[in-house]
């Protein structure tokens, strides 16, 4: 009983699998498969502004070392920007070099695939 509670209290305070990568600032949502009670106010009263911030840190977590290929592709869970919509993600996305893939679009997530350099 004691182990479950202390799983709750802290909910989403570090990520359940993996390390966070190297020169990603910690989510101040949380980032665990259980709500940290920030999360839980964010998804019942988050304001446009404060779900950018939380969607900011997961495209920049996403994002990550590695994944510049041409053919590269991110995948974004909708509870990382519920509250900012499609076009407030892709103009999100736009700022950091990656752009939304339209034709790839799934039920509860969305993929996204890195603005093409001209040559």
């Amino acid at each position: 009983m004691a182990v479950v509670a202390s799983v709750f209290a802290g909910g989403g305070g570090a990520p359940l699998f993996g390390k966070t990568p190297k020169g990603v600032p910690r989510d101040p949502y949380g980032d665990s498969v259980l709500l940290s009670r920030r999360q839980y106010r964010l998804e019942l009263n988050g304001t446009p502004e404060q779900w950018r911030v939380r969607a900011g840190f997961a495209l920049r977590r996403a994002i990550g070392p590695g994944s510049h290929g041409p053919d590269a592709t991110i995948s974004l869970p909708v509870s990382a920007y519920r509250g900012l919509g499609l076009e407030g993600l892709d103009e999100l996305a736009g700022a950091l070099g990656w752009r939304l893939d339209r034709e790839r679009l799934r039920f509860g997530a969305v993929v996204l695939k890195p603005v093409p350099t001209p040559r």
